[in-house]
């Protein structure tokens, strides 16, 4: 099973609009890794995680190939994991004949998918589906997948859901946007056995504050925010490495597992260097625009 991250940031990406941060003009000089769109990524090209605004850019960059993409799993309805204004692309009056993209979402996100796959205009070309957290569903084409959708640690106004993805002996957890794990969320994984690959929320980065070293060790340096214990509704490093140290005694993941931390913002005082290097000291992948993972 191959994941690719298609885009990496949050909300802001980076460079974000109207910033001059450190994070954003480095970004904007050194480019390549540095440069985050918003999140979202493709199981072995094919199965879609998320639907942003960013879409059409990914689809370009990457030159997904849409004869083979076919269904999509939505996150939450924050605009930068969910942009249902662009699905009306895919109706006759903006493209040519293509196979249907079935989507499936939560409550609120089902609903504001619902205003635009309900369109008439749209005759056949989308449809969504609602998923319930705790309850599987089978997602691909002939039902490849097998799909866990589970409580998110997120604003709940957004019906958040991160999800566990089971195929061909492999399994995988997505989870983004999400802090700490509610408690019926790690009772549900207890039952799914080994994963073999875990990409967690990192909108914090290494942390908001960054101890220098040397003659000024001791020094504590803020950031804008300050997002080191960020434990609601997103993550940073330090709170990744709590869910992976339970998940590991849990026996959920083992040294075999790839982990990686993805979904960052510029306001973490990161930039794709930073996060990477102190990412891996823990053994954790730092994810970039078209990175593939293949398990």
């Amino acid at each position: 099973m191959k994941i690719k991250y298609l885009g990496t940031a949050a909300f802001e990406g980076v460079p974000s609009l109207f910033c001059t941060c450190n994070v954003c003009q480095e970004a904007k000089e050194k480019k390549g890794r540095y440069i985050r769109s918003r999140s979202q990524a493709i199981i072995n090209d094919e199965l879609l995680m998320d639907f942003p605004a960013d879409t059409v850019w990914h689809s370009i960059q990457y030159e997904m190939d849409w004869t083979k993409i076919g269904h999509c799993l939505i996150t939450h309805s924050h605009s930068d994991h969910l942009y249902p204004s662009d699905v009306e692309m895919a109706g006759a009056g903006f493209t040519g004949k293509h196979r249907p993209l079935h989507f499936y979402a939560a409550k609120d996100g089902y609903e504001k998918l619902r205003c635009m796959t309900d369109d008439p205009e749209m005759g056949d070309a989308s449809d969504v589906t609602l998923v319930e957290p705790g309850k599987k569903f089978l997602a691909g084409d002939g039902g490849r997948y097998e799909v866990l959708p589970l409580w998110a640690n997120h604003n709940a106004e957004t019906s958040p859901v991160i999800y566990s993805i089971f195929h061909e002996g492999k399994r995988i957890l997505y989870a983004h946007d999400t802090g700490i794990f509610p408690e019926n969320t790690w009772e549900a994984l207890a039952g799914q056995g080994r994963y073999d690959l875990i990409s967690l929320d990192c909108t914090g980065g290494p942390s908001g504050r960054h101890r220098m070293s040397g003659e000024d060790a001791g020094i504590i340096l803020s950031c804008p925010g300050d997002y080191m214990e960020w434990r609601d509704g997103h993550m940073s490093l330090w709170t990744n490495r709590e869910v992976i140290e339970r998940m590991r005694r849990e026996n959920m993941i083992d040294g075999k597992t790839v982990i990686v931390a993805n979904h960052f913002s510029h306001n973490c005082g990161q930039g794709y260097e930073g996060i990477r290097l102190e990412a891996e000291k823990y053994g954790i992948l730092a994810a970039y625009d078209g990175m593939e993972v293949e398990i």
